[in-house]
């Protein structure tokens, strides 16, 4: 068997990836979410990932997302991949669908959380992965005067 040497795989790759600028860029778009309740807490969560792909630099590959939550009725909305910072917002205000809609967080290229207490309080936080942006809403529920912060909802997007 004639095998090509590892140096020379490289090589080939290296001048293979500079002849092509745009090359495709693939990432994970992830959602976790409550999937059932019991007694007002979360008992189960479900989670769903989609591959997406897109040229380096597209509007795919610099991806904005947000998270809006309705405290009057404990409805959210979300969106991902986006351009700019104001559709993501938009949208997620506009998936919410209520008067009292407010952006808990937004995210760029990474993940947004959205955490919520029985006594009324929430919050939104945004990290570099879903289990950081997850500490970081609960820790804004928590400032918020959130007692028993549980996550709602994770949105990935990167």
């Amino acid at each position: 068997m004639n095998r090509r040497p590892l140096w020379l795989s490289a090589l080939s790759c290296l001048i293979c990836m500079s002849a092509q600028p745009a090359l495709s860029q693939c990432w994970e778009a992830c959602s976790t979410y409550c999937d059932m309740y019991n007694q007002g807490t979360c008992t189960a969560y479900r989670r769903t990932c989609e591959q997406r792909c897109g040229p380096s630099g597209s509007a795919s590959a610099q991806s904005y997302g947000a998270i809006a939550y309705s405290p009057g009725t404990g409805g959210y909305g979300y969106s991902y991949k986006y351009a700019n910072r104001t559709e993501a917002e938009s949208r997620a205000i506009k998936e919410c669908g209520k008067s009292d809609c407010k952006v808990a967080t937004w995210f760029f290229n990474n993940c947004g959380a959205l955490a919520t207490s029985s006594d009324g309080a929430w919050g939104g936080g945004h990290a570099d992965s879903e289990r950081g942006a997850q500490v970081a809403a609960q820790t804004r529920c928590a400032k918020e005067g959130g007692t028993h912060c549980e996550i709602k909802f994770t949105q990935c997007s990167r």
